[in-house]
């Protein structure tokens, strides 16, 4: 598969994990997806955490990061997604909609960020424009000489 191809499986499988809790709960904790190096499997894996605790989503985020970054190393990943449910701003501030925000990274590759607006109506979730723009690299990252 080419990495365009991995972006896809991740995206996709990113937007139906979402969207199926959206649908359910009409909101959804981070999560993440990883593509297995050797058959290119796609994992879905959520935070562990203890029974009833509340942690914020960046620390949730931060903590999904370094577990993967750790996996990368040891070479079972090749791609990996990092995805959240955030509310996007105008100018000013004021929140303006919902969006299925999805941070891609590759390790052969420069990462994408895609946010997806998206609106419940019931059960059913109404998804908008895709919006991609280049990413930051928090899992597939070069060590820095000390």
């Amino acid at each position: 598969m080419s990495v365009e191809d991995d972006y896809n499986a991740l995206l996709n499988g990113a937007i139906d994990v979402a969207t199926d809790f959206l649908s359910q709960h009409s909101e959804f904790p981070p999560f993440a997806m990883a593509m297995q190096d050797e058959d290119g499997e796609l994992f879905h894996i959520e935070p562990e955490g203890e029974e009833g605790e509340e942690l914020d989503s960046e620390t949730v985020m931060a903590a999904m990061a370094a577990g993967l970054r750790d996996d990368a190393r040891g070479g079972r990943w090749r791609a990996i997604a990092l995805v959240a449910d955030v509310t996007l701003e105008d100018d000013g501030g004021e929140a303006v909609t919902a969006a299925i925000h999805v941070a891609m990274e590759h390790r052969d590759d420069d990462p994408v960020s895609a946010v997806l607006p998206y609106a419940i109506d019931g059960e059913q979730v109404e998804l908008d424009e895709l919006i991609a723009e280049p990413g930051e690299a928090v899992v597939f990252v070069t060590e820095q000489p000390s």
